[in-house]
């Protein structure tokens, strides 16, 4: 039975903020089971393994950078629109360059 306020949520989101603070290779799942103060195992509830941790950290990162590109466009046009995109692109994945590294790794075929 998963730990009481412990979610699949809550768990990539604190991945998230861990590979901000200190880069994706930090992101394990026994990093993130001593922030929760559970043991590893209990993150499995959430999780399937390290690789589906980290991939729901750049599907998370992907939604973000969309939205935050989408309003920094929105209402603009030609080179404008452009130049608004690549601000809102690189501001992201200089505020959160752990995400925006999650953004890049390779996801391998299941």
């Amino acid at each position: 039975m998963p730990r009481v306020g412990l979610t699949t949520d809550r768990v990539v989101a604190a991945a998230a903020d861990l590979a901000d603070a200190s880069g994706l290779e930090a992101v394990t799942v026994s990093a993130l089971a001593r922030h929760f103060g559970v043991k590893d195992a209990s993150l499995y509830t959430h999780v399937r393994n390290l690789q589906d941790l980290r991939v729901r950290v750049a599907l998370l990162a992907g939604g973000e950078l969309i939205e935050e590109i989408a309003q920094a466009v929105a209402g603009r046009a030609g080179k404008e629109a452009l130049a608004a995109f690549a601000g809102a692109y690189r501001a992201y994945a200089l505020r959160h360059p752990g995400r925006y590294a999650a953004t890049q790794i390779r996801v391998e075929q299941a």
